[in-house]
């Protein structure tokens, strides 16, 4: 049988091979925000509506969201290797369909395909990254890909706007896409040498579709109603009642698959873990400071300094460098410093998140000072907690598992970003009324609550891996008794 043994590698191939998974996560989570900038221009050309337009956004982050854990399920089944390539295989191909799109239709569906892929790939990066580091390197790994989590969305703000600008051929807004192609290509030659081949110990069973169906469609009542224009409340009762009925059917049927004997696409053992589940609500929480804050930070800028799009996007070139370097530091920080990095992280970010409340409009510049620093701040709090709030989440899960955790950590943070930015935008509107300015600095009081609430969070989930530790050497130090007394 042609199993990967989950042995740790060494040398060169194995920093290789994590360097080919992190260029797949970067396009996942690029293309994420990548459009924001060009939807004006989308719109026009393709003479769509509205609701068209926003769906090019909606498609992509519902696709991703909802089969997340899919993928890291079949990660888990069928190895990281076929997976990873498969869904870059698929990513590429709908970034031709995105930039050779002759409606708003085509385009809609080229995105929703993406997300398809973008769903393979990403799970395998933090099950690969367990896969062929030992665990000495791993942390290292992790802050990297922490750093290539914010990158992604920093620079996918940027991106779009400056690959429109430069107008490469003349594709002005289609180049956005179409510079994924290549890109796809590389990793998909590179992956097929450096990834491990075969499947995982231990898998068996048949694909739980149904489970995914189910989860998909709870996924997609979560995601889809903030992501679509206009006043989102209507929405709020419909959205609610088929995330519920979807919810309470998924784990109705999970809990009878797993009685079954069969191959469930949620393990309960992975909730058997206190940490795990509270550590999903942190990401939750911590997550829903990120993009929402990029969101309403450019609506600020544009609407209420008046800086073009690019301008405003120059605004994360201080914070997205800050939280690059905070999150490799934080990668190979020694492990007994989590507690320290996620509590003093997001004291920094709620530093940062009152100095922004201070400054005037016009303050709200680039080359501003003060807006540079409560910036760099921001993105230094933050650039430390994501690698360590991963380690926090995945410490302990049975590798055999380790993709449908990674599924489950990036579904809870894109439910994060659709449910936060809504949240946020009402906030926003809420203190602000016609005044940009007074409804930026309601938001950023909302953002530092948060930011406590993670700290709060963060304490909680530090002790139960305390007491999971001393439960687990108090149960060594007795089997070890044991065996001394049989001996004699």
């Amino acid at each position: 049988m042609n199993r990967t043994a989950r042995e740790p590698r060494t040398g060169g191939g194995a920093v290789l091979a994590v360097c080919v998974l992190l260029v797949g996560e970067f396009l996942a989570i690029f293309d994420v925000s990548v459009v924001n900038v060009l939807l004006p221009v989308v719109q026009r050309e393709l003479g769509a509506g509205d609701a068209q337009t926003y769906l090019v956004v909606a498609c992509y982050g519902m696709a991703y969201a909802g089969l997340l854990v899919t993928g890291g399920r079949l990660g888990d089944r069928y190895g990281i290797r076929p997976v990873f390539l498969t869904g870059t295989g698929v990513f590429g191909l709908a970034s031709v369909g995105c930039g050779l799109a002759p409606s708003i239709e085509v385009l809609v569906a080229a995105r929703a395909a993406q997300g398809v892929g973008a769903a393979l790939l990403f799970p395998q990066v933090l099950a690969g990254i367990q896969t062929v580091l030992p665990s000495a390197r791993r942390g290292t790994a992790v802050g990297a890909f922490g750093a290539v989590l914010g990158a992604g969305s920093t620079l996918g703000q940027l991106g779009g706007g400056l690959l429109t600008g430069l107008d490469l051929a003349g594709s002005g807004w289609r180049s956005a896409f179409l510079v994924n192609v290549p890109i796809c290509a590389a990793v998909l030659l590179a992956g097929r040498t450096l990834l491990p081949r075969g499947r995982p110990d231990g898998a068996a069973g048949r694909p739980d579709l149904p489970g995914a169906a189910l989860l998909a469609v709870a996924v997609a009542a979560a995601v889809l109603p903030w992501s679509l224009p206009g006043d989102a409340t209507g929405r709020v009762v419909p959205a609610l009642l088929v995330l519920a009925a979807a919810g309470t059917a998924f784990v109705r049927w999970e809990r009878r698959l797993e009685r079954a004997g069969g191959s469930p696409l949620l393990h309960t053992a992975l909730f058997r873990r206190r940490t795990f589940g509270v550590g999903l609500v942190l990401c939750l929480v911590f997550f829903g400071t990120q993009v929402p804050f990029y969101v309403v930070l450019s609506q600020t800028a544009q609407n209420g300094a008046g800086l073009s799009p690019l301008a405003s996007a120059g605004l994360y070139a201080g914070l997205g460098t800050a939280f690059l370097a905070a999150s490799v530091a934080a990668g190979r920080a020694d492990p007994r410093r989590a507690v320290l990095l996620t509590t003093c992280g997001p004291a920094l970010m709620a530093v940062g998140y009152l100095g922004l409340a201070t400054l005037r409009a016009d303050q709200l510049h680039p080359a501003d000072a003060a807006a540079t620093a409560f910036l760099v701040l921001n993105g230094l709090g933050a650039g430390a907690v994501a690698p360590t709030l991963i380690r926090f989440v995945l410490t302990g899960v049975d590798p055999r598992l380790s993709g449908v955790a990674s599924g489950l950590l990036a579904t809870a943070q894109q439910i994060a970003n659709s449910v936060g930015v809504m949240v946020a935008g009402a906030v926003f509107h809420a203190t602000g009324g016609l005044d940009t300015l007074t409804g930026f600095h309601g938001a950023l009081l909302y953002f530092t609550a948060l930011a406590a609430a993670t700290v709060a969070l963060a304490v909680v989930v530090a002790r139960g891996q305390e007491g999971e530790r001393a439960r687990h050497e108090a149960g060594e130090a007795a089997e070890e008794a044991q065996a001394v007394g049989r001996e004699r």
